[in-house]
Order: structure tokens, then sequence, then C-alpha cells
């Protein structure tokens, strides 16, 4: 059983520190996205009791992970057409 401390520990560490961000775009953001994921439908079903600022946070750090990933498809995508 994972308690909520354990859940707001993780993600204060791993998904809300910029520095970390950073790192996991460059080296896997679907790593990041994963974890976003999983920490949002941990929320949804009732297993953390996250706040709503909290969960906010998360939606949007999703989004942004989202905005990566699709710029970086796209840009691929330019890559092999030229």
């Amino acid at each position: 059983v994972v308690e909520d401390w354990m859940y707001e520990d993780l993600t204060r560490k791993y998904v809300l520190d910029k520095k970390m961000q950073e790192w996991l775009k460059e080296v896997n953001p679907y790593a990041l996205q994963n974890m976003v994921e999983r920490l949002l439908e941990a929320i949804e079903r009732n297993m953390w009791q996250a706040t709503d600022e909290m969960k906010n946070e998360l939606q949007k750090i999703y989004l942004t992970v989202e905005g990566w990933l699709e710029s970086a498809s796209e840009k691929t995508k330019q890559e092999e057409s030229t």
C-alpha cells in the first residue's frame, strides 16, 4: 500500500522538479509521461487523495510532455521527408 505522502514525495522529486523535467526531456520524455499517467490514474482510482492543486499541476505537465513528444515527432517526419 502506498500512502499519500509517498505519492506526494515522488511527485515533488521526480515530476514537479524543473531540473528533473529537463533531464527526463533529454533522456526519456516517455518515462516522464508514464510517471504522470500513473500518478493521475492513482488519483482517479482514489488510491491517492491529492489536492486539486497537485492534480492540476500533473495535468499541466502531462500536456507539456505531450507537446514535447508531438513536436519531436513532427520534427522527425520533416527530417525524413527531406
